[in-house]
């Protein structure tokens, strides 16, 4: 999504790019080719997730945090505020094995095997049945146990089950 992000070898977050949505997560929305700091992701970091204007981490305590622009909710935090600073995901402060971004929403496996999707939901990729965005975590259907892993692509997503099946 027009920005790029390291995971260094402390577990912190280093960001570089356009930056109009805050995506860079240094509490500007400045664009630069030099990598940046997250705010108060130096450590603690064990994944990144990048979507289109907005960044999502996942902390080694299992919790995600995520920045950026926020006009379909994508950041989880209950608000289409655009946050320039990482922002707790709301429920999510533990809990959480992986993640993945789409193009204006995000998915986590949770550490019991289940699915949840937030943000943009124009396609349904959200996995609840309906096309509403979501502004918090939402279940998966049929996705409440045996995910092992989870991708998300432009307006879909998938889930990798523990029977060796796929689910989109």
């Amino acid at each position: 999504g027009s920005h790029t992000c390291a995971l260094t070898t402390t577990g912190g977050v280093k960001c570089w790019g356009y930056n109009a949505g805050g995506q860079l997560g240094d509490g500007s929305n400045t664009t630069t080719s030099t990598p940046v700091d997250a705010n108060g992701l130096t450590s603690g970091v064990s994944a990144i997730a990048l979507g289109l204007e907005h960044t999502c981490a996942l902390t080694a305590g299992g919790g995600v945090k995520c920045w950026g622009y926020n006009n379909f909710a994508q950041l989880g935090d209950g608000s289409t505020d655009t946050r320039l600073t990482p922002v707790d995901v709301s429920g999510l402060t533990s809990g959480v094995s992986t993640l993945s971004s789409g193009r204006f929403f995000t998915c986590v496996r949770t550490a019991a095997g289940s699915a949840k999707c937030w943000g943009s939901n124009s396609n349904g990729q959200i996995g609840d049945g309906s096309t509403t965005d979501r502004s918090a975590p939402t279940d998966v259907s049929a996705l409440s146990s045996g995910v092992t892993r989870m991708a998300t692509g432009y307006f879909h997503a998938c889930a990798l089950t523990a029977a060796g099946g796929i689910k989109c």
